[in-house]
């Protein structure tokens, strides 16, 4: 009989795979995001062990089940929409670390990845050479001149993956 995990994602085309917590343990509880307004199945999957199934309140859930750790914690399958993830990603983390708001840049990401990317350049800036942060902020950088670039060539799909990896280091900060 296949778990809950099988059922939700089977048959389904991940457009994002991301690790949104910094945590070592595997996965007991599985979490659905809201139902896609395509159809009937979760626009994303979380994995979370339990220290971390309550703790997000600003991922909530659609329903959870437990899980057999078939993943590690803090994994995401996304199945939403490139501007679904861009926008989910302005509000996770892009806009609490940058205080860049897509709305203030007219929803155009090109801009809104330029501006961010100068925000954490001058952070970088600031910071001494020898503060950790400063490694962390250039791994971002580069992941998020990367973004740009893809922005800038429309190429948003690639610019979520980009952004993915940032969202990752954004963790250690």
């Amino acid at each position: 009989m296949p778990t809950v995990f099988q059922q939700l994602a089977s048959h389904r085309e991940i457009t994002a795979l991301r690790n949104v917590l910094d945590c070592s343990l595997d996965a007991s509880v599985l979490r659905e995001g809201a139902v896609m307004e395509s159809g009937t199945r979760p626009a994303w999957l979380m994995l979370l062990c339990p220290a971390h199934s309550e703790e997000l309140p600003e991922w909530p859930g659609a329903a959870t089940h437990t899980d057999t750790g078939s993943m590690s914690c803090g994994t995401v399958l996304d199945y939403r929409s490139t501007e679904e993830m861009l926008q989910s990603h302005a509000d996770l983390w892009l806009t609490p670390l940058t205080g860049v708001r897509p709305d203030a840049l007219g929803g155009i990401w090109s801009e809104v990845l330029n501006e961010a990317d100068r925000v954490l350049a001058a952070r970088l800036e600031r910071e001494a050479d020898d503060d950790p942060e400063g490694e962390v902020l250039q791994g971002m950088l580069t992941m998020m001149d990367m973004a740009c670039r893809s922005a800038a060539e429309d190429n948003l799909t690639q610019a979520v993956t980009s952004l993915a990896l940032c969202e990752s280091l954004a963790l250690r900060l």
